[in-house]
């Protein structure tokens, strides 16, 4: 009796029948290759040797493949440990740099919040002292964090004998100096931690990973 199938056997049927043809297609038992070799009058060392060599070539392809992959898993993990050491190293770094900052930022508006004081005093002042006051006082508003305008005249008024019987203006000058003096400490290990932070950010192999966790290059002045 001649076999009927159902459409699901067909079906199955002919992705048998494809995936055997595939796996006909993909190649030939050596048996088969020495059939052929032999029916084109090659000798059958030759034959031999060059299956041989064939066979080492597709181990060296293997070996590169292998070879290949090793070397980009390295470089990944060396990468991933570059990113790790850099934000350890650069976090730590800056995290320094921000916080002397915002020390320097303190100090100076500190310094700042004394101008009020010695606006009342300069009003109160009489004429021989307003003049120096008003110099201290000019140079305090346009001085911002710079110290340099500031401390000489400080120093003049401090040593000048017409002041010193004076302990209202003497305790404000005191205090200013005080405040003057700490804008200089402050700056100096600003200073400090941002040559720091530029050193570490400038190494090697910081330099590399720095841009992709997207810190500076270098500390910003101030």
């Amino acid at each position: 009796m001649e076999k009927r199938f159902d459409q699901q056997e067909i079906q199955e049927v002919i992705e048998e029948a494809v995936r055997l043809q595939q796996e006909h297609e993909e190649g030939v038992s050596q048996q088969v290759l020495e059939q052929s070799a032999a029916e084109l009058g090659i000798d059958p060392e030759r034959l031999r040797e060059a299956v041989r060599r064939v066979e080492q070539e597709r181990a060296r392809r293997a070996r590169m493949r292998w070879n290949a992959l090793i070397a980009l898993g390295v470089a990944a993990l060396l990468m991933v440990l570059n990113l790790l050491y850099s934000h350890y190293a650069l976090s730590s770094a800056w995290a320094e740099v921000q916080m002397r900052r915002a020390q320097v930022e303190n100090v100076i508006e500190r310094r700042q919040a004394l101008i009020p004081r010695l606006e009342t005093l300069v009003q109160q002042a009489n004429t021989a002292q307003r003049e120096r006051l008003e110099k201290i006082l000019q140079s305090l508003r346009q001085s911002g964090s710079d110290t340099q305008a500031v401390r000489p005249l400080l120093e003049g008024l401090l040593t000048d004998p017409t002041f010193q019987g004076d302990r209202l203006t003497m305790a404000l000058m005191y205090e200013i100096a005080g405040a003057e003096n700490r804008i200089v400490v402050e700056r100096k290990r600003y200073a400090e931690s941002a040559a720091r932070y530029n050193r570490v950010a400038s190494s090697f192999p910081i330099l590399l990973a720095r841009p992709l966790l997207g810190y500076p290059a270098q500390a910003p002045p101030i």
